[in-house]
């Protein structure tokens, strides 16, 4: 590896090898030679003489407040592992592209602080904005467009909407089998039809995310409606009511599973997938099992992690690694390269396996190997986008 050095004084990148040339990002800028004292010094790797990777990490403008404050654990973490592995990660917004530049923050191992920075166009991007409808702004449009005209790989694309969802990997035969049926709520009557069918059902928001704004219904033998949220259940007098509580059309409905269970909760698996050499593959397992309630497994509702080695035998792990890879593949195929995702399935009694979400930007793992492995394959996916990986 190389160390090349960064003048928060001039604003410039600079080496001290002398009578070396080296590029730095995407449009191979030349870094200067100076003897100057350095301020901050980066360890990379050497390709033919451009060093990198360099590496775009694309956040809400909100977020910086959090990052500048050190409250954003993950980007610190993604920015730690970089710099390990010889990378320099760019923390930047909307707002910080330029037309051959980046404006945002590296983070200095030395003084434990991020600092703001200028740097040349990256060699990848990796998109962290924790907004869908930042991602449906004419700016962000704008931005994609431009990544695309620099021919600047990116990932993930954008969130997933689980009506989209379902669309998509429904068109894989190996994946219809895993897939709990599901419609588009249009109108109550879709609601009624799902009930009359499947007489227990989950009504999800199409853009929801952790739990929120989920309930169940359920259709009893003497043909009453048990309606079930967080904390809450009920009868309803009539199912209008659900039109007072709710905009229905924002919401999917989804066929309930009779789950598998450890030591009576219902239980599933978050399992964190990454692309590797053309395919995906998984990075991690953790549990999440139900407790104060049934409803969901997530850990703010009450749920809580146990190890996997205590559902471990229940699963045919071939089967898990085929279902990864064909989510990967299939969503590659229509919304563009999938760098990362993570997955929830549960196992019915009857053994079979179902697909309940899919995220395209993984929330982080309670389990810190997970999240650690994880961070690591993320930047494997780095080094094969930007041509540093090793031969």
């Amino acid at each position: 590896m190389k160390t090349i050095y960064y003048s928060v004084h001039t604003q410039t990148w600079f080496h001290r090898d002398k009578g070396c040339t080296y590029t730095l990002g995407h449009n191979n800028h030349a870094l200067s030679f100076s003897e100057q004292i350095p301020f901050l010094s980066f360890r990379v790797k050497e390709r033919h003489g451009k060093v990198g990777p360099l590496v775009g990490i694309l956040l809400s403008e909100s977020s910086i407040p959090h990052l500048q404050k050190r409250q954003k654990r993950y980007i610190e973490m993604i920015n730690s592992h970089l710099q390990t592995s010889g990378g320099i990660g760019i923390v930047f917004t909307l707002n910080g592209v330029r037309a051959n530049t980046l404006h945002g923050y590296i983070f200095s191992e030395q003084n434990e602080e991020w600092i703001e920075t200028i740097t040349p166009l990256p060699d990848v991007v990796y998109n962290r904005m924790k907004s869908r409808s930042e991602e449906k702004s004419e700016t962000f449009r704008q931005f994609i467009q431009w990544l695309h005209n620099h021919r600047i790989p990116y990932f993930n694309p954008c969130f997933f909407a689980k009506w989209q969802l379902y669309e998509l990997l429904h068109t894989n035969e190996r994946l219809r089998p895993h897939l709990p049926a599901t419609v588009q709520v249009h109108t109550i009557d879709d609601i009624l039809t799902m009930l009359h069918t499947y007489k227990h059902i989950y009504m999800k928001p199409n853009a929801g995310w952790k739990g929120k704004g989920i309930f169940t219904l359920t259709y009893t033998p003497t043909e009453e409606i048990i309606f079930e949220r967080m904390h809450e259940r009920k009868l309803l007098s009539r199912i209008d009511e659900l039109n007072e509580l709710y905009k229905l059309t924002e919401y999917i409905a989804q066929q309930a599973i009779d789950s598998d269970t450890f030591h009576g909760n219902r239980y599933d698996l978050r399992i964190l997938a990454h692309y590797n050499n053309g395919t995906h593959t998984i990075s991690g397992i953790g549990v999440r099992l139900s407790q104060t309630q049934q409803m969901t497994t997530h850990i703010p509702n009450g749920g809580r992690k146990i190890p996997y080695r205590l559902v471990k035998e229940r699963f045919h792990e071939s089967l898990l690694h085929t279902i990864v890879r064909e989510c990967g593949l299939t969503l590659s195929e229509h919304l563009g390269f999938i760098g990362e995702f993570s997955i929830d399935i549960g196992r019915g009694t009857d053994g079979q396996l179902y697909i309940y979400e899919l995220n395209s930007k993984p929330m982080i793992f309670d389990e810190p190997e997970i999240q650690t492995h994880g961070a690591k394959r993320l930047i494997a996916v780095f080094d094969q986008l930007s041509g540093f990986a090793s031969s």
